[in-house]
């Protein structure tokens, strides 16, 4: 059984890695080659001419080398996965969150208050969170499915997460890992398609290549960049409402896993949950230990004194005798 589980996750993760980096990576790399041949100072035929002049050792070392760029681009995409959806919600550095950050903050703010009476629960915070308002549309998508289970249960997503997980079903895992796959593959495909946009338009640029190369270049990364951006902003809605369909149906699961009873008072759950998530983040007990019933008080003994280094009466009989004895030896010769 537990080689078939690991066989699954590890075609699984070879079937995301492709979607999500490989090929990606590839149609990256083939496309910034196409720019650096056809943008530089001969012609496409006489670069066919001396390739087909090459040794079959050299093409080989070229493709090879080719193929080695791919899987680098693939494993620094495979391994950024997080931090590329960190920048995307909106968690930059300090400067630019300072500046561009609080920019867009106060926009989302101002749309979230124009909008209509009851704010659009899929796509932003409530309004009751304002400060919770994230620089971006993905960022707001994702912070309202996450501060969801905090608001419907007292429950805290960042700490419980990782727990109801392992024992949600394996429909809902599947459709979870789906939408987190295709958010990610979205996002790749932006940053790539900006990268394309500038890589390739800087060396058209640099080595005047053709006039309509560079537009080319440049627009075409920008559109590719901003379509998948739109995409990667529908994957998140569909992956925030599979979350809020987690907690939802399977948060009691939890509770039973952890030797919990089910509350049927959504107060008292809500209770649990805020003295559990205190527990695994702060270390507070889950339960108050009282202190021991004293015992009834009692007349206090008296202080005995300390034993001293007194004569005993035994002590004193024996000086007497002692001394009663001396005087009749020396009283003749007084």
């Amino acid at each position: 059984m537990f080689t078939t589980t690991l066989g699954e996750a590890a075609q699984f993760a070879g079937r995301r890695f492709v979607r999500v980096a490989l090929l990606p990576s590839l149609v990256f790399c083939s496309l910034l080659g196409v720019v650096a041949l056809v943008g530089g100072e001969q012609p496409p035929s006489a670069l066919l001419r001396t390739w087909r002049a090459q040794p079959v050792e050299f093409k080989a070392l070229l493709v090879g080398g080719f193929l080695t760029a791919v899987l680098l681009v693939s494993a620094f995409l495979d391994s950024a996965q997080s931090a590329v959806l960190r920048y995307a919600e909106g968690y930059w550095g300090h400067l630019a969150d300072r500046s561009l950050g609080r920019f867009g903050r106060r926009c989302h703010r101002l749309r979230l208050l124009r909008s209509a009476d009851v704010s659009p629960q899929h796509l932003y915070p409530p309004r009751s969170r304002l400060h919770e308002v994230r620089p971006t549309r993905l960022g707001n998508i994702l912070k309202a499915a996450e501060l969801y289970p905090q608001l419907r249960y007292g429950i805290d997503a960042v700490l419980v997460w990782p727990r109801l997980f392992p024992l949600l079903p394996e429909g809902l895992a599947g459709a979870l890992a789906t939408a987190r796959a295709e958010l990610s593959a979205l996002l790749t495909r932006a940053v790539l398609a900006c990268a394309f946009a500038v890589l390739g338009a800087a060396w058209v640029a640099i080595r005047s290549g053709p006039p309509t190369l560079l537009p080319a270049c440049l627009w075409g990364g920008v559109l590719v960049a901003w379509t998948s951006y739109r995409g990667a902003l529908n994957a998140a809605v569909v992956y925030g409402q599979h979350v809020r369909v987690a907690f939802d149906l399977h948060r009691l699961d939890l509770l039973e896993a952890l030797g919990e009873e089910r509350r049927s008072d959504p107060e008292a759950e809500r209770e649990r949950w805020k003295r559990i998530c205190l527990f695994w983040h702060r270390g507070i007990p889950l339960h108050h230990e009282t202190p021991p019933a004293e015992s009834p008080r009692t007349a206090p003994d008296l202080p005995v004194a300390p034993a001293g280094r007194g004569i005993s009466l035994t002590q004193l009989s024996l000086a007497a005798a002692v001394t009663t004895g001396l005087m009749g030896v020396l009283t003749p010769y007084v």
